[in-house]
């Protein structure tokens, strides 16, 4: 890696700044794809990236279950979904009953936004 400065070419110089822009981003990317190569080469780096891949894939799930947990039937941004089928807006609001967990009563009365077309 590294090594001397190459000169820009004298035809790509008569070309104009916009050529010679384009090489040097040409160049410095054959650059960057050869340093990665090497650094994924090495058996160390490779469980560093393993790891951090596993632990960004579990703060992602993570985050999600605790907005869902949050904010039942919405979407990334906060927008309200369908509580069955996940995609349409709610157009109104549907009444269902889910087994209480408690002994107190039977059922308990829950409330999901419909959208009318699943």
């Amino acid at each position: 890696m590294g090594g001397k400065r190459k000169p820009i070419p004298a035809e790509l110089a008569v070309q104009g700044q916009a050529a010679i822009c384009a090489a040097l981003r040409k160049r410095r990317r054959a650059r960057g794809r050869e340093y990665m190569k090497e650094w994924r080469a090495n058996p160390k780096h490779r469980e560093l990236e393993r790891q951090r891949r596993d632990g960004d894939y579990l703060i992602r799930e993570q985050r999600s279950a605790h907005r869902l947990r949050l904010h039942p039937h919405t979407g990334v941004r906060g927008d309200p979904h369908c509580g069955f089928c996940g995609h349409g807006r709610p157009v109104e609001i549907v009444e269902r009953l889910r087994i209480s967990r408690t002994a107190d009563e039977e059922f308990v009365r829950v409330l999901i936004p419909y959208c009318g077309h699943c």
